[in-house]
């Protein structure tokens, strides 16, 4: 049992590393550490409904959204010594606290431009009411735009909750779940 939290602690630590580096260029590597296909699930902090805005399912969504965190998004820092990590069989998960640190970076034009079409596309979702339509867009920029008022090194919390499942001799990411404090 206690080999299997270690193992799978190594697994939380080397998404860890691949976030401290953010090295596009490894990217396909750190996506081994996801079970292939359309299984996975990433949920990010702004996600309501599956496979939507920040709800990300299968591998090729979950890999264009570590891309976008690794080139957008602030300074992930997961406590991976203090997460509390439960192992039945084959399936593992896991719980721990963290920050993402603000970096001089997020006030790019190109970040911008990214939340930009980000609420262009919350304005044209049809599945929601014209209201609902509007509401989300502004709710969504007003805090966008809160987080890019915060100076450098600001260190925003969040929980990181995830499942893990076992494939041969490797522990795997099956579903992430990012948390941030309502505000």
């Amino acid at each position: 049992m206690q080999d299997s939290i270690a193992a799978v602690r190594q697994v939380l630590q080397r998404f860890q590393n691949g976030y401290s580096a953010r090295d596009i260029a490894q990217l396909d590597a750190f996506m081994d550490l996801f079970v292939a296909g359309a299984e996975p699930e990433l949920i990010g902090i702004g996600a309501v409904a599956r496979n939507q805005n920040e709800w990300f399912e299968g591998a090729p969504r979950i890999r264009e959204i570590v891309e976008s965190d690794w080139t957008y998004w602030g300074d992930v820092r997961l406590d991976v010594e203090a997460a509390k990590i439960t192992v039945r069989g084959e399936v593992a998960w896991l719980s721990t606290v963290g920050t993402i640190l603000q970096t001089d970076d997020i006030q790019t034009g190109a970040v911008t431009e990214s939340t930009l079409r980000q609420m262009q596309a919350l304005l044209e979702d049809k599945t929601l009411s014209p209201r609902a339509r509007l509401v989300e867009a502004a709710h969504f920029g007003v805090r966008r735009w809160r987080e890019r008022e915060k100076p450098a090194g600001y260190p925003w919390p969040f929980v990181f909750t995830a499942v893990l499942v076992q494939q041969g001799d490797q522990w795997r990411f099956h579903t992430i779940h990012w948390a941030m404090p309502v505000d």
